[in-house]
């Protein structure tokens, strides 16, 4: 009984973190960092981990009246940055973020798929894995 109440959790949580990677993807990109997180959690749950989600559940709940705004200016600016080794893998985070004057026109947050052996190197690697969207 009690394992079969903690997998009906876990599927409402991987249910509820898919939903808001779509709404992170989309319209929410305030959130993204969150999001990311929570996906690579999916696989090994513990009661942090729903608190988190609880979290970004009320975060969302209290601002639902914030609106996606966009203005152009002269040129598009970028910016990319990448924490050194945040995950308990010893991986870094990799985050882009692009406008053209007033609010995000793209941006996005993901693990990178290389160890680092240095600051200096996961930086690198970020501008490297933006270059795409940067041309």
């Amino acid at each position: 009984m009690m394992a079969q109440k903690n997998e009906e959790r876990a599927q409402l949580f991987h249910h509820l973190v898919a939903k808001l990677l779509y709404l992170s993807q989309r319209s929410r990109q305030d959130i993204q960092t969150a999001v990311a997180f929570l996906c690579t959690r999916v696989q090994h749950l513990d009661i942090d981990d729903y608190k988190k989600l609880a979290c970004v559940m009320k975060y969302l709940c209290s601002t639902r009246d914030i609106t996606l705004t966009m203005e152009a200016d002269e040129r598009p600016k970028w910016w990319v940055d990448s924490p050194y080794v945040v995950h308990s893998d010893m991986r870094c985070h990799s985050g882009i973020y692009m406008t053209l004057g007033k609010g995000t026109t793209y941006s996005t947050s993901s693990k990178q798929k290389l160890n680092m052996k240095s600051s200096t190197e996961a930086e690198l690697v970020a501008i490297d894995n933006s270059m795409r969207q940067v041309l």
